[in-house]
């Protein structure tokens, strides 16, 4: 008996209990779509995450003075930040850059008062870094020609019942730690996804500062985005550009997005180790489904594996055909779990789910309130790689319960 014909019996075989095969392949069929599915969730959580960081206010590089991330103090601007301008403009690693003003201080009207951070920024340039003019729900993005406009997040314009044109006093510390303060009209009202974020920064034009700070030159923030993929975790664009801007001035800190967002850059590094544990569980799971199905099989079928080997069929063979059904099993489930949960996922990644019923704590979570599912095309190789290698551990225990199987006892009633 060759290969082929061990081959057409296993296929024939799998086909004798059409009700029980049935259930398994469907089974398997679900247990692949629901897994993928989560892991697009998963997937596409973390990447929205990602997105909501680099692209919303972060970018993948900032460069700031050394003494700076320590007290915010004015004074600590960048040095020769002309050099990384000059630089920066040449680099075809660099998609855009930004200088900002960061200030700390309060802002307050009527209604009350809430501590902020002030970044001034040049709203053209600014807007080739973030996508903060895209998320604005009220207003307009500096589209006024005065310089006393600023724009708000969420959670300050519903703490402070802000609306459009409303006036609000913002006060800091020049560089002699005099109190200053300037008047603003909101004109627009932005909600990032990252409530955090939202309730402590606002944005105005940084020549709005300069007015009336006449002494003060210079840049605080300088955030930078590079031609690179969000889901990237490699880091090896941003890691070189580091080490390229490092070298222009050692009296700058130069950090990468990991370096200011620790816990978001550990959840990237943990996601793609945590998805294949979590569907290696899954897969688990079918595995028992599928030995149980192949025991009943051998157990029903135990004469008719007993004449067989009466009649000469070898014990190799017979551990062969049992492996090959249950492989069958498998192959014939694994395509359209895979096809089903690859079709979703990309409607899905393109429609996204709307979760704005509990947009309030996924905000927390700096989540937006539509999900977006996202899985690479690696994952389905692997994952079908996964289950076939598990299939045929699962056959292992059935095929070795019917070599077992006594064939003078088993064919006694025949």
């Amino acid at each position: 008996m060759n290969f082929l014909t061990l081959l057409k019996l296993g296929w024939r075989n799998i086909w004798r209990s059409k009700l029980r095969s049935l259930v398994v392949i469907f089974s398997i069929i679900i247990g692949v779509w629901g897994g993928l599915l989560i892991l697009g969730i998963m997937y596409g959580l973390n990447n929205q995450r990602m997105d909501i960081a680099i692209n919303g206010y972060i970018g993948n590089v900032q460069i700031h003075n050394e003494f700076f991330l320590d007290d915010y103090a004015i004074k600590h601007v960048i040095n020769n930040i002309d050099k990384y301008e000059k630089f920066l403009s040449k680099d075809s690693r660099v998609k855009a850059y930004s200088k900002r003003i960061v200030l700390s201080g309060m802002l307050s009207n009527s209604n009350g008062s809430s501590g902020i951070q002030v970044l001034g920024v040049n709203p053209s340039s600014e807007k080739n870094v973030t996508k903060i003019y895209s998320k604005l729900i009220e207003g307009e993005y500096f589209k006024s020609k005065k310089n006393n406009t600023i724009l708000v997040g969420k959670k300050i314009a519903d703490k402070l019942n802000l609306k459009l044109k409303s006036k609000v006093v913002v006060t800091f510390q020049d560089e002699k730690n005099n109190l200053v303060s300037l008047l603003f009209r909101v004109e627009g009202i932005f909600r990032s996804g990252n409530s955090m974020f939202d309730e402590s920064n606002v944005y105005v034009k940084n020549q709005s500062i300069r007015d009336n700070l006449v002494n003060f030159i210079g840049f605080h923030e300088m955030p930078i985005v590079i031609y690179q993929n969000i889901e990237d975790s490699s880091l090896d664009l941003t890691d070189a550009l580091k080490k390229d801007l490092k070298k222009i001035d050692n009296t700058n800190i130069i950090q990468s997005w990991d370096d200011i967002a620790v816990e978001l850059a550990y959840a990237n590094k943990m996601i793609s180790a945590f998805l294949y544990f979590f569907m290696l569980i899954v897969i688990s799971g079918l595995s028992f489904g599928i030995i149980n199905t192949m025991l009943m099989a051998v157990l029903e079928r135990k004469r008719e594996l007993g004449m067989l080997m009466c009649i000469g069929m070898t014990r190799l063979k017979i551990f062969l055909m049992i492996s090959i059904e249950t492989l069958f099993l498998a192959l014939i489930a694994l395509p359209f779990g895979l096809i089903f949960s690859y079709f979703m996922i990309n409607y899905f990644s393109v429609n996204g789910i709307d979760l704005s019923i509990v947009a309030a704590g996924l905000e927390n979570f700096g989540i937006g309130t539509m999900l977006y599912l996202k899985l690479p095309l690696n994952y389905y190789y692997e994952i079908g790689l996964m289950i076939i290698v598990i299939t045929i551990i699962s056959s292992v225990f059935p095929s070795i319960r019917a070599l077992k199987i006594n064939p003078v006892e088993a064919s006694k009633n025949i």
